[in-house]
């Protein structure tokens, strides 16, 4: 049995792009699908705006997180086999140790984080630096 293309989501656009292409690349391989959201709190801190003062992200409760991102998949390819799992621990932590069971693993290039001007956000970039499997880092 193969093993699925995972993908970290966090209900930011970055990770719904990178939903979508671990959706593509699941279908084009056989491959299931499955969805992770990680994080250690409940709602996000807030992001930076273009004015440089933090505001505060409107809360996204996991259920809601993960809900939308299944029914996106279903969506983009109907017949694909798409599980979800909410992991309450630090996001790049558990991407990784998802990451052990999975034949690819997907991540957006930043999330809902404060740090908005990163190229890389800190957890594709630990991600990145600590898989056992590849790592796909979608812009």
């Amino acid at each position: 049995m193969e093993l699925p293309v995972v993908v970290g989501v966090d209900g930011s656009e970055h990770s719904l792009a990178a939903l979508d292409w671990a959706v593509d690349e699941a279908a084009r391989h056989g491959a299931a699908l499955r969805i992770v959201h990680a994080s250690l709190w409940g709602a996000y801190e807030g992001s930076e705006s273009a004015a440089g003062t933090t505001r505060f992200a409107e809360p996204l409760p996991v259920e809601k997180i993960l809900g939308a991102a299944e029914e996106r998949a279903r969506k983009r390819e109907p017949r694909l086999v798409v599980t979800t799992e909410a992991v309450p621990d630090d996001p790049a932590a558990a991407l990784v140790r998802e990451g052990r069971n999975a034949s690819l693993l997907v991540t957006g290039s930043r999330g809902r984080g404060a740090i908005g001007g990163l190229l890389l956000g800190s957890v594709g970039l630990a991600v990145a630096a600590r898989s056992d499997c590849p790592v796909v880092v979608v812009r």
